[in-house]
């Protein structure tokens, strides 16, 4: 009975094996093929909150703040402690950088601080006086001055006499310009692209809670060679700007892809980095950086950026790392294209 039983069994797996070995019918229906994976989408970069954006103004305040120097039409004040017929008020600059003064003749002022000037009349009245204390005051900053462009009532170059801030120099340029809409006045400014550069970068002042919301947190004060810019909300533009043949704004149209936009560019140079395109969206102060790969997306293997109005399309060089390198770049450009712009303008309405 056992060995029945046995052979019964072994005749049991030897069926469900052959089974097993046997090659699947053939229906004629198509195999089942895995779904494509969809593109990848571009890499965005977040915000600054805003306490960490006053925490980095801070430190390029203080990295960028120095002592003005001395140059020419500046009213300087000079005087000698404990001789008052070498006290002078009012003394101009002169167009060849120097003042004439008692005793010893023309000194070079232009491009020294006060504490330096005074040092230099120091040591050359010691031929005169057995100790001299020399202190110098600049009354007047003619030299100083810095600029404000776009939707203000008078944009132009201003002289930096006092301390400004910005609110100072938007006030003394008239004000934000506005226009009538629906019979009702609006401001004409584009608050959120609107920035202030020094020394060619751009620092984080947010205009909007500047502007809107009163956070003088961020109204800082000026020196010389600020650079103000108020852009136009009515404008709708983007720009293509980096390693590409043509740097240049386009008109925004509604649906616009980056991909597209490139097109009008007229190609790239050699030194192109197309792996790494960068979509800039917002204040240039705070950025949202979108980072995309030109050649994924013209494979469809990543997903086209689609655009919106006041868009940087940045296409950087090979080798370039960091955004401060970025914006160090990024600046120049716009603010080039930008005062092209003005001076269009300003000549054409001259006419």
């Amino acid at each position: 009975m056992y060995k029945h039983h046995t052979a019964i069994a072994s005749l049991i797996l030897g069926v469900l094996l052959g089974c097993t070995s046997q090659q699947p019918m053939q229906t004629g229906a198509p195999p089942i093929v895995a779904p494509r994976p969809p593109p990848a989408a571009p890499e965005a970069a977040r915000l600054m909150t805003t306490e960490e954006q006053l925490a980095a103004l801070r430190t390029a305040v203080a990295q960028t703040t120095a002592v003005p120097s001395i140059g020419k039409s500046d009213v300087l004040n000079i005087s000698v402690y404990d001789e008052p017929d070498l006290s002078v008020v009012g003394i101009p600059v002169r167009p060849d950088g120097k003042i004439s003064f008692p005793l010893v003749g023309d000194v070079q002022a232009e491009g020294l601080t006060g504490n330096e000037l005074a040092a230099s009349l120091t040591d050359r009245l010691r031929q005169y006086l057995l100790a001299p204390k020399v202190s110098v005051i600049v009354q007047e900053f003619n030299s100083l001055n810095y600029t404000i462009y776009g939707e203000v009532v008078r944009p132009g170059v201003y002289p930096l006499h006092t301390d400004v801030t910005i609110t100072d120099a938007i006030a003394q340029a008239g004000g934000l310009n506005k226009g009538q809409f629906r019979a009702t006045s609006v401001e004409l400014a584009d608050l959120t692209h609107a920035f202030i550069s020094r020394e060619g970068k751009v620092l984080p002042v947010d205009f909007v809670r500047l502007l809107r919301e009163g956070d003088m947190r961020f109204n800082i004060n000026l020196q010389s060679g600020d650079l103000i810019n108020i852009p136009s909300g009515l404008s709708q533009e983007v720009y293509v700007i980096g390693e590409v043949n043509k740097t240049a704004l386009f008109a925004y149209r509604e649906d616009m892809p980056m991909s597209r936009t490139l097109a009008q560019a007229e190609g790239f140079t050699q030194n192109a980095d197309l792996s790494r395109i960068h979509v800039i969206r917002g204040a240039l102060s705070n950025p949202v950086l979108i980072v995309s790969d030109f050649n994924k997306v013209i494979k469809g293997a990543a997903q086209d950026v689609r655009l919106e109005p006041g868009d940087i399309i940045y296409v950087p060089p090979k080798h370039l790392a960091s955004w401060a390198h970025m914006i160090n770049q990024i600046m120049p450009t716009i603010t080039a294209i930008q005062t092209g712009i003005i001076l269009t303008n300003t000549s054409g309405s001259g006419n």
